[in-house]
């Protein structure tokens, strides 16, 4: 991609979430009904999925590979989240990542105890 197309493209998502932070930021926080479009919902949903799964599984592109469970109580939280984001989208990338942090977490256990 050229740097030209980068800056574009870089410029763009930043002012897309800007304007996702100025909705929030318009917000009045004493509202008890605020509503928010069904597709603005899902999509910061998948987003907390993404950055739950970048902070607990990807860290350091090790795919889980030193990853102690019982460190990281909230691993399993983590395959659940993907699990559960899996159900709403039928993304199998989902399902999958779920399948690989539970399959993870059930071997660790018996590796270190040897």
């Amino acid at each position: 991609m050229s740097s030209v197309m980068e800056v574009t493209s870089h410029e763009s998502h930043e002012e897309s979430n800007n304007e996702r932070l100025d909705l929030i930021h318009h917000l009045d926080p004493a509202a008890t009904d605020v509503l928010l479009p069904d597709e603005t919902f899902l999509k910061a949903a998948i987003s907390l999925k993404d950055q739950v799964v970048e902070a607990t599984w990807k860290r350091d592109n090790n795919m889980g590979a030193a990853i102690d469970p019982t460190v990281y109580t909230g691993l399993l939280g983590t395959a659940f989240t993907c699990l559960r984001s899996y159900e709403v989208t039928g993304n199998k990338q989902d399902l999958l990542l779920c399948s690989n942090i539970v399959d993870t977490c059930s071997i660790s256990p018996h590796a270190s105890s040897r």
